[in-house]
């Protein structure tokens, strides 16, 4: 524990450090819990407070919507009254139309007039005055007075509406006076048509005083406001006064309505005033009791916090005692709480403790695959002691009976398995194959040794027993094994089996033996076993018959013959018999892509640089194919691209310039009506199939369209500068019949022959 402690930074010796690192976690704990209570109580604050705001803000607005409603009823219901009974009457008071049918001016019509005036505004109480124009001569009378108009103090306005369309709506709040008049009543004025003869005028003014009490005494106005505007924005009556500017920051809207009878917008809400009137105790109420909890949470959490820390501290300071009398000298910089030292300390031993473990099994680990290499390649000595303790660390006695050795290599194992796995699932992989490995032998009552000698090799030592056959049996074992593979392993295994040896230590040459077969997996495939005797002629075949064929094969694909393929597949079909190993195979094919370049050296740039593109492919996929029946199948396909392109290439530099022959004898005989393709194949001793593709190949036409397009160019020429019958410049262009000229005419040109020369000559 000593030397654990020593290696952290620790406790000092003197009383005040030991106090500061006590309240250092007295304050941690306090810190735990206080944020927690602070931020709960203040958002039960908040809540409170949001909740009371929202109740009261709904309850206005649910009021002044009411409110704004009930006053929208009382003011529209009253103005319509008003329009209705001006309306009913100009239509049958009598009086009305005697005043505007008295053109002279009368008394006895005037006065009558005037009493219907004065009844109307009797019977309507929020008229604040009435009056009527006559324009024929310019009078206006009142209920109480007769005068011409350019002595009426509200000449202008009527003026206005005589020549205005927009008269027959409530509107126009103003001075009753006229403009300067500043001790008349505002009014709102309504204008309707009291004669049609003479456009004679009935005005009615409304007191926007009284409109204001209408408000007022749907309302409380200590706590709320009501506003009447125009269309306009221009306020007709108000609660709160006027003035806007003076009551902006006094008021807060909560409702607004259009009425549809006069076009006026009303707006209600609350003076502020009046909803903090009510709030504002509650919410300093909660806010006091809410401060109150608080302080006595905060000193509860502070006893209780004191109170369960005590036993933390009895225990810190035992444990910093402990720690001192350990290590005598610590240094009091950077000093930590004791919980964190400790904590530190155990993690680093634990930390210490397995990695000298991790360590000790990857050292015991490393040095047993390096001795099983050594012991593979014949690079232990067996006299030696070092020889006999590394031998002992494999499990092996190097004076042993028989053995023989296996390498089971993982197939395709660069190409598909390192490509879809990563490194991680790769070790998994390969535990699972030697695990069963080790399984398979022994359940077969064999004693196996193994390690893997490269990545994709897994080397074996099989320990011959008391068998009858042991050969067989780990044959067989091995077919399990691989069989095994084949069926739960994302992958398959070839197995190499090397000759038996007579004694363990000369187990390198067993080894050897077993690499010699594994080479024979690419003429004989993937996933199988394959013992070394089994090889024909000891591994050793003859191959100057594969270099001859070679030779062959690249003159005769060189120069196009055909026979080529045929000694390709006889060479392939001399390598797959099993008579050639892999390094063997890879060889002879390199020679092969060799011969083969030297051969196209001859040949023109842009076939040398396809070649080389390809050849470069090819060997790439030497370098990777693990079967020789993938590697023959790549070199087929290559080799059949590459002589398509030569014989493509030999058959445009011979015909192109009988193509170009063939084009001038058909610009020289268009009109005769025998020219065809069989008459051009006997002409130049060409197929007559050969003819239309050649064609097509150097113009980009066919031989048929190329022909008619000709004739008919020469046809429209002879349109333009003769006046030949239809049918004679068809025979003249080379058409037997007049209807196939006349068709082929219209398919190119798209007229026909007649409308074609009477749209260009103007005749038929």
């Amino acid at each position: 524990m000593g030397s654990g402690f020593s290696r952290f930074p620790a406790w000092s010796l003197h009383r005040k450090g030991r106090r500061d690192l006590r309240k250092n976690w007295f304050y941690r704990m306090l810190l735990s819990y206080m944020p927690v209570f602070l931020a709960v109580c203040l958002t039960l604050l908040l809540i409170t407070f949001v909740s009371v705001r929202q109740l009261s803000e709904r309850s206005a607005v649910k009021s002044s919507e009411a409110v704004a409603k009930n006053a929208m009823q009382i003011i529209e219901q009253s103005l319509r009254n008003i329009e209705d009974t001006m309306y009913a009457t100009v239509l049958s008071d009598p009086r009305i139309a005697d005043f505007y049918a008295d053109a002279n001016g009368s008394f006895v019509s005037s006065y009558s007039a005037a009493r219907a005036l004065g009844e109307l505004q009797y019977r309507l109480p929020l008229l604040y005055s009435v009056y009527l124009y006559r324009p024929e001569d310019g009078t206006v009378l009142s209920p109480t007075s007769i005068v011409r108009i350019d002595d009426f103090v509200d000449k202008g306005y009527v003026l206005d509406k005589m020549e205005s369309d927009l008269r027959y709506a409530w509107g126009d709040r103003r001075l009753s006076g006229g403009p300067g008049a500043f001790d008349s009543p505002e009014v709102v004025s309504l204008v309707k048509i009291a004669d049609l003869r003479t456009n004679g005028l009935l005005v009615a003014n409304v007191n926007a005083d009284a409109l204001r009490l209408l408000l007022a005494n749907s309302t409380d106005t200590s706590t709320g406001y009501l506003e009447l505007s125009d269309g306009g924005g221009a306020v007709i009556a108000s609660t709160s006064g006027h003035d806007r500017a003076e009551v902006k920051q006094e008021r807060r809207k909560l409702v607004g309505a259009d009425m549809p009878y006069t076009g006026w917008k009303i707006e209600g809400g609350l003076l502020q005033a009046g909803i903090f009137g009510w709030v504002a105790p509650v919410l300093y109420g909660s806010v006091s009791l809410g401060a109150l909890c608080i302080a006595l949470g905060l000193v509860w959490i502070l006893y209780v916090t004191r109170r369960h820390y005590r036993p933390v501290e009895s225990l810190v300071r035992q444990i910093g005692a402990f720690s001192v009398k350990k290590t005598p000298a610590f240094p009091t910089a950077d000093m930590r709480d004791e919980f964190q030292t400790i904590g530190l300390a155990l993690e680093s031993l634990w930390d210490q403790s397995n990695r000298l473990s991790r360590e000790n099994e990857e050292n015991k680990s490393f040095k047993r695959a390096h001795h099983f290499r050594r012991l593979a390649e014949g690079r232990m000595e067996a006299v030696s002691r070092e020889a006999r303790k590394e031998a002992e660390m494999l499990g092996l006695k190097l004076d042993s009976g028989p053995a023989s050795a296996a390498i089971v290599e993982i197939d395709r194992f660069f190409v598909e398995v390192c490509g879809n796995y990563s490194d991680r699932d790769r070790q998994l992989l390969k535990y699972a194959l030697q695990s069963a490995l080790q399984e398979t032998f022994g359940a077969a009552g064999m004693e196996v040794k193994s390690d893997w000698l490269a990545e994709h090799q897994l080397g074996v030592i099989a320990l011959h027993g008391y068998e009858s056959d042991p050969e067989r049996e780990i044959e067989a074992a091995l077919e399990r094994l691989r069989g095994w593979s084949a069926a739960h392993l994302p992958f398959t295994v070839t197995v190499g089996i090397g000759n038996e040896v007579e004694r363990s230590d000369d187990i390198s040459r067993s080894f050897q033996t077993a690499k010699e077969a594994l080479a024979y997996k690419i003429p004989l495939g993937l996933n199988r076993v394959i013992r070394f005797r089994a090889l024909p002629g000891g591994g050793h075949p003859e191959i100057a018959l594969g270099l001859q064929r070679i030779k062959e094969i690249s003159r005769q694909f060189r120069m196009g013959e055909p026979s080529w393929t045929v000694e390709w597949s006889s060479l392939l079909a001399s390598m797959q018999n099993g008579c050639f190993s892999g390094e063997q195979i890879r060889h002879l094919l390199f020679v092969l892509l060799f011969h083969v370049q030297r051969e196209m050296i001859e040949l023109p740039t842009e076939l040398q640089t396809a070649w080389v593109e390809e050849s470069a492919r090819l060997e790439d996929f030497l370098k990777e194919g693990e079967t020789l029946e993938e590697i023959g199948e790549a070199f087929t396909v290559v080799f059949a691209a590459v002589a398509e392109q030569l014989r493509l290439w030999r058959e445009s530099k011979q015909n192109r310039n009988v193509v170009q022959e063939i084009k001038r004898y058909i610009d020289e005989h268009y009109a005769d009506p025998n020219l065809s393709q069989a008459m051009l194949a006997d002409e130049f001793h060409l197929h007559s199939t050969s003819i239309s593709r050649l064609f097509k190949e150097e113009y980009g036409v066919k031989f048929v369209d190329y022909v008619n397009e000709i004739r008919i160019g020469q046809a429209i020429g002879l349109m333009e500068s003769t006046e030949l019958p239809v049918h004679e410049i068809a025979q003249t262009v080379g058409f037997m019949h007049s209807q196939t000229f006349i068709k082929m005419f219209k398919k190119i040109t798209g007229f026909t022959p007649g409308s074609y020369r009477k749209e260009r000559t103007g005749t038929g």
